[in-house]
């Protein structure tokens, strides 16, 4: 252990080497209790920002595989398909249609026919009885 000259030893002893260190000590706790808030809001940021990082780079691989997909031989042929109506040689084109019932020409014009003579509340009341 060095040892000290007696005048430091007597600096250190002192009642105002004390005092002075004591206020030195309180000024520098009271630095630090007051930046504690600043210092958690920008912890939060950054880890707020760490999570936006995260999502963007999600989005980056989704948008990556979206663009090979939209590059690839199936996503073209399928786009082909449905807006060229291509169809490979020896394939055959089935439509299929929603509606079960199509009236034809001749059924359609004994309807409209029909509906004009009938006066409004029967129209109605076939109308709704045909919808159950």
């Amino acid at each position: 252990m060095p040892v000290l000259p007696p005048m430091f030893k007597s600096v250190l002893q002192s009642r105002l080497f004390t005092i002075l260190a004591v206020i030195v000590i309180g000024f520098f706790l009271l630095l630090i209790i007051k930046l504690r808030p600043s210092l958690e809001t920008v912890s939060q940021e950054v880890n707020n920002l760490d999570q936006k990082i995260a999502e963007a780079e999600q989005n980056l691989s989704e948008l990556q595989k979206l663009s090979d997909y939209f590059k690839s031989v199936a996503y073209l042929e399928r786009e082909a398909r449905l807006k060229l109506n291509y169809k490979k040689p020896g394939e055959s084109v089935v439509f299929v249609y929603k509606n079960q019932h199509i009236q034809s020409p001749t059924e359609t014009n004994n309807a409209t026919k029909s509906s004009t003579i009938l006066p409004n509340w029967q129209k109605w009341l076939n109308y709704l009885l045909n919808k159950q």
